[in-house]
């Protein structure tokens, strides 16, 4: 599953992509997608999965999933739901969203009964080494204290990652490994690349870009063109 590296657009609801500006974020991921040679996952706000999944090609996330039952679970962001809008997968546990320890395996384990596939977020390389025994298709560290803060983690906590990609390792998780906060350009990636993971979660850094598809041609020329050590 390593073969190819991976770039998840978390649109979260940034005034930049509310309503159709989703679409025309997509269709840029779309485009960078056709010429570099990389995995472009789009996360659209709630409300734009549908309208999103029957635009592109790229596999289209949720932001989250939520637990509740088909029918009288208003407002609840059930995975049912979710497949039925046309995504591929969900983001779980982001530090935005995070999801009761509890919870955890029966999320995963309902999204993948559905064919759909999961990018579980962790803050800590404890946590990773606890979650990956989930066998989620995606394994993403993020120290949320730099969520947002243009300082990425691949600079400020190398270390972090190091012992998230070995304790991830170390547990036989096979799936992807992918690291977020803070990376705003290639350097960032090419580091982040250089410590183990095999892609990145990035949000800020490409949605309140000015050149949206030159932000994220930046973004994926460094994952194409780094090596893992």
């Amino acid at each position: 599953m390593r073969d190819r590296r991976t770039l998840i657009l978390n649109f979260k609801n940034y005034i930049e992509v509310l309503g159709a500006k989703s679409v025309e974020l997509a269709r840029a991921a779309e485009r960078v997608s056709s010429v570099v040679d990389i995995e472009i996952v789009v996360a659209p706000p709630t409300p734009m999965i549908g309208a999103v999944a029957s635009t592109v090609n790229n596999r289209v996330f949720s932001q989250k999933a939520e637990l509740g039952v088909v029918g009288q679970s208003t407002g609840a962001l059930i995975p049912e739901s979710i497949k039925a809008a046309g995504a591929a997968g969900s983001i779980l546990n982001h530090s935005e969203a995070r999801v009761p320890p509890a919870g955890l395996d029966t999320a995963v384990s309902r999204l993948k009964s559905l064919g759909l596939e999961v990018c579980l977020c962790a803050q800590t390389p404890r946590e990773v080494r606890k979650l990956a025994a989930l066998s989620a298709d995606y394994l993403a560290v993020e120290p949320p204290e730099l969520i947002g803060g243009g300082v990425a983690v691949s600079k400020a906590r190398p270390e972090l990652i190091e012992n998230s990609v070995s304790a991830a390792r170390s547990g036989a998780y096979r799936g992807r490994i992918l690291c977020g906060a803070g990376i705003v350009d290639g350097e960032d990636v090419r580091m982040a690349v250089k410590l183990g993971v095999d892609g990145v979660l990035v949000s800020s850094s490409v949605v309140k870009a000015k050149n949206w598809d030159g932000k994220i041609t930046e973004l994926a020329l460094a994952l194409q063109t780094s090596r893992n050590p």
